[in-house]
């Protein structure tokens, strides 16, 4: 297990071998230098990875080369002695050892820009300061082109930086992807995959992120780094459908952390990812577990589905802390701290300031939100209920009530509030807002948002993981129609997919027969509760036998059995909240249909999201900062990525001859017939 020592550990091994005459058998001088440096610290494979395009591993290569026989005269060579040979392997297993050793970018970095004239970075560093990233990072561009490397280099991450702050993640990756390989230093190459993965997952490129995350030594990174590390492989395993694998890097995370809060509330998260999963799909993967994921898996099958504790559960708890307590990582008052943060978790004493419309266009959403809030707080059992206060939508209003001795914050929902927050700069208390402002990115300033966008995005993630790689997009003429056709077609696009055909429907037949004479392999369906029944017989009566997908467009929330067996096999996206007909706890569907009133209506979606608010609102602070952290959300899956902004990942499902069913993956054989 890596702990804070391991940087003194390995770099005082390396000293301690450069300084002694080394002794080597046969066997091991037959070795390469780099597998003798490994060998000697016992190394995991993971952490065995060395980098041979750094500077440590150039000069052990020129080492190596002035060493070689056919460089010397014969009668010269034979005259070194084998003390000097000796030493010139104690130099290569030494530089091999230190370039194992842990490093720290951040220290590096400053290094380096410090080597710089004075005030060459007064610009830059102003217009940061000055909540201006984007220009910053021109700024920095500006001065790379007329410094040498690595300085160079440095400037061109900092710029990277600064744009993903900028909300342009699509530059910050070219300028990363361009970046000058052979120039860099090592602390800068693993900074480099670092950044380049949180650019990946900030833009809902999920293998990309592990892709590149596969290529860091987190050996040779300091423990800070390797809780990034960790936390970001959990997050991008979450976003590739691998919820098990996401638990195994939270389980390797927790091995690092020391402070116990933090340690409970990365198991708090272990334990919601697997239980995201089905009881089936747990059962599956309880067979093949191990050691202390065996363990995880375990907990996860008593406590998923539950939102508190019971008689029966508390049996079935003390059951498993008896045969696991002396064996397991799991700190004891786990599943108390579960239960805790499902409810809200608040820390005792929470002013906390909601701000709604109440009144014009936003008003219904306005009430709606409210209602979900205040359900979630007459459901918070924990006895550490935040004292709620309601103010105006609106950022003018922001600052007086936050100096009312508001703790955190929950809204504005317009826009404009959002965005006109968005540009005061680091607000005084964590806020969370319930819309999306485009832009640069805030400190303490947390973005929850329903966004249409989102959606397309999931759709196309489910696709993919199904092994589909050629879809056709079928969308109407309209700006609603353009936008979530725009956000499938980037996505896909990022994932490695193709586009076979796009027709929109001005014609329903005419975009149903572009379909049925293209290649595709799976259709996203951009579409309606009013008209996706004839979009789906069109498609139907052409052919189209293969998946189709859509968006929650296509589901009001209602039983209706008539609807269903027309639409049966087509496949949607949408909250939990709607799609888990199980449910009978305090904030299910069928609990507040007595006290919400339309809980199938337009704004169904918006009392979820007054729920999530609630219970979201007081660890966003460290979901932000630790983006291993995960939420189950009554409006999805919910972490957060580097901007601030909340990522949901929605549920799969299904419409049957016999209702709407949850569905784990998309199948890539002929849907079910609907029932004409």
């Amino acid at each position: 297990m890596a702990d804070h020592h391991e940087h003194d550990v390995c770099c005082r091994s390396a000293v301690s071998r450069f300084g002694s005459t080394p002794s080597v058998s046969s066997s091991e001088s037959m070795m390469p230098a780099h597998h003798l440096g490994r060998q000697s610290q016992q190394l995991t494979p993971t952490t065995m990875r060395q980098d041979r395009s750094s500077p440590q591993a150039k000069a052990k290569a020129h080492v190596h080369r002035a060493s070689q026989p056919r460089t010397l005269p014969r009668s010269l060579h034979a005259k070194i002695s084998s003390t000097a040979r000796f030493a010139v392997l104690a130099l290569i297993i030494g530089a091999s050892l230190i370039a194992g050793c842990a490093i720290d970018p951040v220290k590096d970095a400053n290094r380096l820009l410090d080597s710089l004239p004075p005030n060459a970075l007064a610009e830059a560093r102003k217009l940061e300061r000055d909540d201006q990233p984007g220009a910053a990072a021109d700024a920095y561009l500006a001065l790379a082109k007329t410094t040498a490397p690595p300085a160079r280099q440095q400037l061109e991450i900092e710029a990277a930086k600064a744009l993903l702050r900028a909300g342009d993640a699509q530059r910050a990756s070219r300028i990363l992807l361009a970046l000058d390989q052979a120039a860099l230093t090592a602390s800068q190459r693993q900074a480099a995959l670092l950044l380049q993965a949180d650019v990946a997952l900030s833009r809902g490129r999920a293998a990309e992120a592990i892709s590149t995350l596969d290529r860091v030594n987190p050996g040779a990174l300091t423990t800070e780094l390797k809780t990034q590390y960790f936390g970001s492989l959990a997050a991008a395993y979450r976003l590739n459908k691998a919820p098990v694998r996401a638990a195994e890097k939270l389980d390797q995370l927790d091995r690092l952390l020391t402070s116990s809060d933090a340690r409970m509330d990365n198991q708090v998260s272990l334990l919601f990812t697997l239980s995201s999963l089905s009881k089936t799909s747990l059962a599956q993967a309880e067979k093949t577990a191990k050691g202390r994921m065996r363990g995880w898996i375990e907990l996860a099958q008593l406590l998923a589905g539950q939102s508190t504790a019971t008689p029966e559960l508390n049996a079935s708890l003390k059951s498993w802390w008896g045969k696991n307590r002396s064996s397991h990582p799991a700190l004891a008052g786990l599943d108390d701290a579960y239960f805790a943060t499902l409810a809200g978790g608040y820390a005792a004493g929470t002013n906390a300031l909601v701000l709604l419309p109440t009144s014009g266009q936003f008003g219904a959403a306005g009430g709606a939100i409210k209602d979900g809030i205040m359900a979630a707080y007459e459901a918070d059992r924990s006895g550490t209920r935040p004292s709620l206060s309601f103010g105006t939508d609106s950022a003018s209003a922001y600052a007086k009530d936050v100096d009312a001795g508001a703790s955190l914050v929950i809204g504005p929902l317009q826009k404009s509030s959002v965005t006109a927050l968005a540009r005061q700069g680091a607000l005084p208390v964590p806020t969370l807002a319930l819309n999306r402002a485009s832009g640069a990115t805030t400190p303490n300033l947390y973005q929850l948002s329903l966004a249409p966008e989102d959606e397309a995005m999931n759709a196309a993630n489910y696709a993919f993981s199904g092994g589909l790689k050629r879809a056709a997009l079928v969308y109407p003429q309209s700006p609603w129609g353009s936008r979530m056709a725009d956000a499938f077609r980037s996505q896909w696009r990022a994932l490695g997919g193709t586009l076979v055909a796009q027709p929109t429907y001005g014609s329903v037949s005419n975009a149903a027969e572009a379909v049925a004479n293209s290649e595709a392999q799976v259709v996203f369906l951009v579409a309606t509760t009013e008209n996706v029944a004839s979009l789906w017989q069109a498609l139907r009566l052409t052919g189209v036998e293969v998946p189709v997908i859509a968006t929650s467009h296509v589901y009001d929330g209602a039983f209706n059995p008539s609807r269903d067996q027309t639409l049966a096999g087509l496949y949607f996206v949408d909250i939990p909240w709607l799609l888990d007909q199980q449910r009978s706890d305090r904030l299910s569907r069928q609990a507040l249909q007595g006290t919400l009133g339309d809980v199938s209506g337009p704004l169904a979606r918006l009392y979820a999201m007054g729920i999530d608010a609630y219970r979201l609102s007081p660890r966003i602070s460290e979901m932000g900062r630790q983006p291993g952290t995960f939420f189950p959300g009554e409006t999805g899956g919910l972490s957060v990525d580097s901007r601030g902004h909340v990522q949901r990942q929605l549920t799969l499902a299904r419409f049957t001859s016999s209702g709407v069913a949850t569905a784990e993956r998309i199948d890539a054989v002929e849907p079910e017939a609907s029932g004409d």
